[in-house]
């Protein structure tokens, strides 16, 4: 089966929100697709320099959190505006 993964695809892996099946087709398909494996790659550093800051603030974990889920919650795209994005509740 051919499946087109999306930004929001390589978001529900990098926080373990995918099931087993497609975690191993996007998997399959990183391995092949230079493009998306470099936005799995700007994502990763992304989520990782978020995660760095809960240890660089004096925000509390739970504040962190809340940011984060509430980030979840929207997917981005570009608008017809140019140099903007909309946002899109998921």
């Amino acid at each position: 089966m051919y499946k087109t993964f999306t930004h929001n695809d390589l978001v529900r892996y990098l926080y373990g929100e995918m099931d087993n099946n497609e975690a191993i087709m996007l998997k399959k398909k990183l391995r092949f697709d230079d493009d998306l494996n470099a936005s799995y790659i700007n994502l990763k550093k992304t989520i990782n320099s978020i995660d760095s800051l809960v240890y660089k603030t004096n925000s509390s974990e739970f504040t962190i959190a809340k940011i984060k889920s509430f980030a979840r919650g929207y997917s981005s795209t570009s608008s017809k505006v140019i140099n903007t994005i909309d946002l899109i509740l998921n």
